[in-house]
């Protein structure tokens, strides 16, 4: 058939928990976590101990996308899922920045201060 977009098969599961890995070894991260909704939505939350700038922020958001299509070896995954990201800080507990990379749109960082 041809013009049929058919949705890729990826395990999004498993590269959820393998970029949760990769991030769990950088120092400047202290753990992560990651949801799916089982549809068309990615959860994923880095926490940090030290405050970031919005540019070290928008580099680890990146890093995000990178190791998503790193590990499901799928350059367009971003084509098929909506990203919501955010950074939380363990010193006050609050949200610092959060990122959405929605189906075709860019990614857009924004610097908050929400306490869950």
């Amino acid at each position: 058939m041809s013009g049929c977009n058919a949705e890729p098969d990826i395990d999004i599961i498993k590269v959820s928990v393998n970029t949760e890995n990769l991030f769990r070894e950088l120092e400047e991260i202290g753990t992560t976590a990651s949801a799916f909704d089982g549809k068309k939505d990615v959860k994923f939350r880095l926490m940090v101990e030290e405050y970031l700038t919005e540019e070290e922020a928008t580099l680890l958001f990146n890093k995000i996308l990178d190791s998503f299509k790193k590990y499901s070896n799928y350059q367009d995954i971003w084509e098929y899922y909506n990203g919501y990201f955010d950074i939380k800080s363990y010193e006050n507990g609050a949200i610092i920045f959060q990122a959405n990379k929605i189906i075709g749109q860019d990614l857009k960082v924004k610097e908050t201060f929400i306490v869950e």
